[in-house]
């Protein structure tokens, strides 16, 4: 994944890596996560086209999402 790629390179002092925490698991590594102060918050979209063709488990995760989203 690209956060690992990134927390390579932050590993061996290249720089910093912005990501979400607990993506990879920085306990046997010097690195560690720190939140961004003041908190920053991003809406999150999951969008598909109308008429897809689904697998069997895309349209089962589909169904609980819209349950869960609905109420």
């Amino acid at each position: 994944s690209l956060l690992y790629n990134g927390s390579l390179m932050a590993e061996e002092g290249l720089g910093y890596v912005i990501g979400l925490d607990k993506i990879i698991n920085v306990a046997d590594s010097n690195l560690c996560f720190r939140p961004l102060t003041p908190k920053l918050e991003a809406r999150m979209y999951v969008i598909w086209k109308r008429q897809p063709a689904f697998t069997k488990a895309a349209g089962y995760f589909l169904a609980e999402l819209r349950k869960v989203l609905e109420g």
